[in-house]
């Protein structure tokens, strides 16, 4: 009987905790185990105590001293004993009671696979059904995907994937130079879906929740870095096969353009003190760069929004207008 390892990172949140937790200990597939990954503020509600008060085989937690961000607490992933098969479950997100069962269905249909995956479900912070992903198709080689993921016809979580424990270790994990893991998740799929290929069950097996963001600070600066970062896989990626050299060719520019003109209405929309003194023309800066370096188009002054953007951005007066009309009015103007 095949053994699975649900691998939780976190960080602070009792409430989400313990309904992932008990989705989990929900399955109908018995031969599995729940790591969760503390530091030293996880049991600032209660969390760990929770779950120690659970007192379930199921259950091993693995406590760090120290104070980690989402970088240090992911990169412990490699470090902890695991099972045959594992997968990464964010720590508010639920797997319906046949996910595992599900997974090791599709592992006797497709054993030549190394990435297995299920449709899933988008729920709110409250738990309240939103919509469905997008639908996979069953069977997919990591070059249609990054096909796929450039042109956004998929949905991309770093939940509901589940591959061999020794394939892990052997790409090295999950890449940690990303900031706040952005693009991390892309990256892993692509390079687990090397090694044989994605199977996806037509069944939606797990909820991925989405929370309203609250911060006042800007991540507009880490969207970018993470976008170079990412770009910077794609152009060792296209070094590194002519199957590559196509895909990144033909679907790069529209990803590229579709990106960058999402983060430069998010930078107008960030007021100036916090935008942490990042500016539109920085980005399609350092796009422009990286896409010169993929042997890509990347040609924003063609482009009417961006002409529109960096005109309002260039006036005090017509941002501070922007902003007030954003207020008002929340879809894109341009």
């Amino acid at each position: 009987m095949r053994s699975f390892s649900i691998i939780i990172p976190f960080k602070t949140g009792k409430h989400y905790l313990t309904a992932c937790i008990n989705s989990v200990l929900a399955q109908t597939y018995s031969n599995y185990q729940i790591i969760v990954l503390t530091d030293n503020t996880s049991n600032d509600d209660g969390a760990v105590d929770y779950l120690n008060s659970i007192c379930n085989e199921h259950i091993e937690i693995v406590e760090s001293n120290e104070t980690l961000d989402i970088l240090g607490n992911w990169s412990r992933i490699k470090e902890v004993s695991k099972s045959d098969y594992m997968t990464i479950l964010g720590y508010d997100d639920i797997l319906y009671p046949g996910f595992i069962e599900e997974i090791n269905m599709l592992i006797e249909k497709h054993p030549s696979a190394s990435l297995y995956h299920t449709q899933f479900d988008y729920i709110d912070k409250n738990g309240a059904y939103i919509n469905k992903c997008k639908p996979l198709p069953e069977r997919l080689t990591s070059e249609v995907y990054l096909a796929m993921a450039l042109d956004e016809q998929i949905s991309i979580m770093a939940t509901g994937y589940v591959f061999k424990t020794t394939d892990y270790l052997t790409i090295g994990g999950i890449d940690i130079q990303y900031p706040n893991l952005i693009y991390a998740d892309l990256q892993l799929w692509i390079d687990l879906a090397e090694i044989g290929y994605l199977a996806t069950s037509a069944k939606t097996q797990f909820a991925f929740r989405l929370h309203a963001s609250t911060t006042k600070i800007s991540k507009d600066r880490i969207l970018m870095n993470a976008l170079l970062v990412f770009l910077d896989y794609l152009k060792k990626l296209n070094a590194s096969s002519e199957r590559y050299q196509k895909i990144i060719s033909e679907h790069t520019t529209g990803f590229l353009e579709q990106t960058s003109k999402s983060i430069s209405h998010r930078i107008l929309r960030t007021p100036l003190a916090y935008r942490q003194g990042l500016t539109i023309k920085e980005l399609v800066s350092n796009i422009s760069l990286k896409a010169n370096e993929l042997g890509v188009k990347f040609q924003p002054e063609k482009i009417k929004s961006f002409r529109v953007a960096l005109f309002i951005e260039k006036s005090k007066i017509l941002s501070k207008l922007f902003l007030l009309f954003k207020s008002i009015y929340k879809k894109p103007i341009y």
